[in-house]
């Protein structure tokens, strides 16, 4: 699979799970910046959040939150976040929301 595609799997991936933490609505926030030699990214919800014991497994095979959930979305999206030689963490608060912060580095040619 082609790079960009791959990169639009992840924020397809993010963004949909963002979209099911809000049955009631609410907004998405994507906020970038770019640190030093580093493209920061950050999506950020206003969803259920996610359990710290739930919160330590994300990106497990075969480990979802969802009911009919399969775990490999965001597995898959953390293989390619690092096949792109970045780093993807999650943070979250019950009640308040989740966030995904990507750190890409920036490539000089």
């Amino acid at each position: 699979m082609e790079s960009k595609n791959q990169l639009k799997q992840v924020f397809i991936n993010i963004i949909k799970n963002s979209i099911e933490a809000m049955p009631e609505g609410g907004a998405i926030h994507i906020t970038t910046k770019v640190k030093e030699n580093h493209l920061w990214l950050q999506l950020a919800d206003e969803g259920q959040g996610i359990p710290p014991e739930r919160l330590a497994k994300i990106g497990e095979p075969f480990y979802s939150t969802k009911e009919k959930g399969t775990g490999l979305g965001l597995m898959v999206s953390y293989r390619i976040i690092k096949a792109h030689h970045a780093q993807m963490t999650f943070s979250s608060q019950l009640d308040k929301g989740t966030s995904v912060d990507i750190l890409f580095p920036i490539i000089k040619k």
